[in-house]
């Protein structure tokens, strides 16, 4: 991260200023929105403005670059894979950093297990697929359980107890209470190395506060600035946000998909992944990518135990009994 001080114009008493409002890097400063910033920092309009260009100044984020470049830096940039080989490959090598992910579905479709399975992935090292960084999980559901992490950690042969202590889990029971929390994550993402934010489930709390009619453009409006405040952070340190969403049932589907994700043209957009998970049979689930600039839509079905998911049921018999041995041991 480039320190504040480094952006000119940007003196003692201002970086002081920045930083009771959690800016506290030259890259979170650079995607700032000048009105925004202006009332929270109380600072002038023209100081807002001239900053926040400079900081994309110095950081080269105003420059036009061409596509040969482009690619290079995306080639370059970290993924976190989700170590089965069929999926990682329709993904072109796993997850972008920097990524905004979906998972929407029906009840026991599998969406806080890929939360627990991407939360102890995500602190693998670089070359083992991983982005080396910690996790912090928002709760609205009372779905975070340590053992399933346990499970997971030591499947892949990491130090449970390490992987648990470097997720900070917070339950949340408001909305309010989950935006004034978000307000501090682009900091955290910044000083402590964050590289995975959990949100289960985003939607939930806004539809049980926000009820009617008359209260649909304001929860809207709420979502929207999360999932704003999301791509900010995400494109400032290049954290991965996965937020799981509820689903609503069409009236008539003639065939098709009955469920739709909640959340409407607001939430459709938001993600760079979305995903659509449902289960089959007991231990089985069905993941489809059902939206991505860049990778064609697809389907892969896989199992799902202990020790989160597997490419198959022979793999996921042939592993989970010693799972099980040792979290009874």
């Amino acid at each position: 991260m480039t320190s504040l001080e480094e952006v000119p114009g940007v003196g003692p008493t201002l970086a002081k200023k920045l930083k009771a409002v959690f800016i506290i890097s030259a890259e979170l400063l650079a995607v700032q929105n000048p009105i925004e910033l202006q009332a929270k920092a109380n600072i002038g309009e023209g100081t807002a403005k001239k900053i926040i260009q400079n900081a994309r100044r110095i950081l080269e984020m105003d420059d036009f670059r061409s596509g040969i470049e482009v690619e290079r830096s995306m080639r370059e940039a970290p993924r976190l894979t989700t170590g089965i080989a069929d999926l990682d490959t329709h993904l072109m090598g796993g997850i972008e950093a920097g990524s905004i992910v979906e998972v929407y579905g029906a009840w026991r479709g599998g969406k806080t297990q890929w939360c627990s399975y991407l939360a102890v992935r995500s602190q693998l090292p670089l070359e083992e697929g991983g982005l080396e960084g910690r996790v912090l999980w928002l709760d609205t559901e009372s779905s975070f359980k340590p053992w399933h992490i346990r499970a997971i950690a030591h499947r892949f042969n990491m130090d449970p107890d390490v992987v648990l202590g470097n997720i900070e889990h917070m339950p949340i029971i408001l909305s309010s209470q989950m935006t004034e929390k978000f307000a501090t994550i682009p900091q955290r993402c910044s000083e402590e190395n964050v590289k995975l934010v959990v949100v289960d489930s985003l939607t939930g709390l806004f539809r049980a506060e926000y009820t009617g009619l008359e209260a649909l453009r304001l929860r809207q409006q709420d979502i929207n600035s999360l999932l704003n405040l999301m791509r900010r952070t995400a494109t400032a340190t290049k954290t991965v946000f996965l937020y799981t969403n509820q689903v609503m049932s069409k009236i008539s589907t003639y065939g098709g998909n009955p469920n739709a994700p909640v959340g409407g043209h607001i939430l459709s957009p938001g993600s760079d992944y979305r995903f659509y998970t449902r289960r089959k049979g007991e231990s089985e689930r069905i993941l489809s990518l059902q939206d991505n600039a860049g990778i064609p839509e697809f389907q892969v079905t896989l199992a799902n135990g202990w020790g989160g998911f597997y490419a198959s049921k022979k793999e996921l018999n042939d592993t989970e009994p010693e799972i099980i041995e040792y979290l009874l041991s």
